[in-house]
């Protein structure tokens, strides 16, 4: 059939169990059926929001809210079910149906037949089925939350009493399950003696890096819950996840749940070993890194390894003696926990960030500065529009908290946060179109050596490629110029590459090519 409308496709589901079965693939095949049966030409890939739940409108926020700022006057949105767009109040998704029809746009729920268009939106059989649907669906969802309600109460009841039940595994790491058969919680010995493990190491005095260390070389399977980042087919151990693990209270037998605690799951470890695990995390605990407020990494966020892509991070060493001062290495942080398996070395950071200054920005800092303004005014007017957009969700929320909606006071709570880290990110942004006009005056020695070199005034010339680097360092141990920088350089930069091994560093600029390839060993005299 020859397509005369345009649509897309879109798609919901919100548990684990539907993901691992044939949710999605019946969802989106179904539509394209339709679509080619119905003369319907799909434009875009599907919009599918997974593990979404539709009982408070979540998915306006996501994928669903994303197909709805792309439709326009004219279009199809095909769906499966109208549960799938939500599973709100009728009288709340009644009200997001009705105002996306009056934009023109068609929705067809193609299992259930109905179809809802600009034309037959007053009439009353369509008003009655698609309320009556939105309330069987609605009415629905309520009894299962209930139900689930009810089953973790007497989950909870059941605990205080020293019994175990299914209910209680969701809370648990990964080394305990539910043996149905037996109707009791048991351990995975496999995965226990892993925790077992990183838990005789921590009290015997290695750290958190260590045990990271040494996992991560013997490959050790990880406990993680969630999908991670893969390195080939190894999830890699991180000083995180050795912090999560020694400071779960349930591998000692206590369960605690919403300020209660039960202590009728099984222990992997003995409480003396967990109290004393607990004793030394707080004895440790000390605070690393920003010292007296400096800003040790310039290249957060955008510096990485050249062999692996990891982080670049900045490692601190404290000084014995106390008339001296700190030293600081940049450091990619995969070699450091045995990812990366180059034979990797600390570059210090004093020579990095000479070599990187002076070399980059000693040609003309002014050009590649201004080069970038325009790339700033658009992440600018980027972040202003996220902006506009929370504050419309924010003030939709509001109307969905008056009309009784019990999640829309937590996620108001949510965007709000959302809302001041983007404020915060947008002051940022704003701050460095005022610092852009700057950065030349603050590395004014670098202006003057451009300045006079290749002049005729030698004499001038030499004085200052002498005291360059000097000048250079001081400005650069400036607290308030790296606070400056630490905000621009991800402005300017995509990446910056850190090889640690051949000791070499290369930065890619936003705009245009990558910069020349430059060596620390020429800047060891320095």
């Amino acid at each position: 059939m020859t397509a005369t409308k345009t649509g897309r496709i879109y798609g919901r589901f919100s548990s684990t169990q539907q993901e691992r079965g044939d949710s999605k693939r019946r969802q989106i095949d179904g539509a394209k059926a339709y679509a080619a049966e119905n003369g319907i030409d799909i434009i875009d890939e599907p919009y599918f929001d997974e593990g979404v739940s539709g009982k408070a409108g979540a998915n306006l926020e996501k994928e669903f809210g994303r197909l709805l700022d792309n439709s326009r006057e004219g279009d199809v949105i095909l769906c499966e079910a109208l549960d799938r767009i939500g599973r709100q109040n009728p009288f709340v998704l009644v009200g997001i149906l009705y105002k996306t029809v009056l934009r023109g746009i068609t929705i067809i729920a193609w299992q259930e037949g109905k179809v809802i268009t600009p034309e037959n939106i007053d009439n009353l059989d369509t008003q009655f089925s698609v309320f009556t649907g939105s309330a069987v669906s609605h009415a629905d969802n309520k009894r299962k939350i209930d139900r689930l309600h009810e089953t973790a109460k007497a989950a909870y009841t059941l605990a205080d009493k020293g019994i175990q039940s299914g209910t209680l595994v969701k809370y648990l790491p990964q080394c305990f399950r539910w043996d149905a058969a037996n109707k009791s919680i048991v351990v995975d010995e496999n995965r226990a003696s892993v925790v077992r493990r990183i838990f005789q190491m921590y009290v015997s005095g290695k750290g958190r890096t260590v045990i990271a260390q040494t996992l991560n070389e013997e490959k050790t399977p990880t406990l993680y819950r969630n999908a991670q980042r893969m390195i080939g087919e190894h999830k890699p151990w991180m000083e995180t996840s050795i912090a999560k693990i020694l400071k779960n209270e349930s591998y000692a037998g206590v369960l605690r749940i919403k300020g209660a605690s039960f202590t009728c799951i099984p222990k992997i470890v003995n409480r003396a070993t967990f109290d004393k695990a607990q004793h030394l995390i707080s004895q440790n605990t000390r605070r690393h890194g920003k010292l007296n407020g400096r800003i040790n990494n310039l290249f957060a966020g955008v510096g990485v390894c050249q062999h692996c892509g990891g982080t670049v991070n900045v490692n601190v060493t404290m000084a014995k003696n106390t008339r001296k001062t700190a030293s600081y290495f940049y450091r990619c942080k995969n070699a450091r926990l045995k990812i990366c398996t180059q034979p990797h070395k600390m570059l210090n950071a004093r020579t990095v960030e000479l070599c990187f200054f002076g070399e980059y920005f000693g040609g003309s800092p002014e050009n590649t500065f201004c080069a970038n303004k325009t790339e700033i005014m658009a992440s600018i007017l980027e972040s202003e529009s996220r902006i506009a957009k929370l504050k419309k969700a924010i003030k939709g929320l509001y109307d969905m908290a008056e009309e009784g909606d019990p999640e829309a006071k937590d996620r108001i709570r949510k965007r709000n946060s959302e809302l001041a880290t983007e404020e915060v990110e947008l002051k940022k942004l704003q701050n460095t179109i005022y610092a852009d006009e700057l950065i030349p005056t603050m590395l004014d020695e670098i202006a003057e050596v451009m300045d006079y070199s290749g002049t005729k005034d030698d004499v001038k010339s030499d004085q200052l490629l002498k005291s360059f680097y000097p000048r250079l360092e001081v400005k650069l141990a400036d607290k308030e110029n790296r606070q400056k920088l630490v905000q621009i350089i991800p402005t300017l930069f995509s990446k910056v590459e850190i090889d640690c091994v051949n000791r070499t560093i290369q930065a890619f600029p936003r705009q245009g090519n990558p910069l020349r390839l430059i060596s620390l060993d020429t800047f060891e005299d320095v």
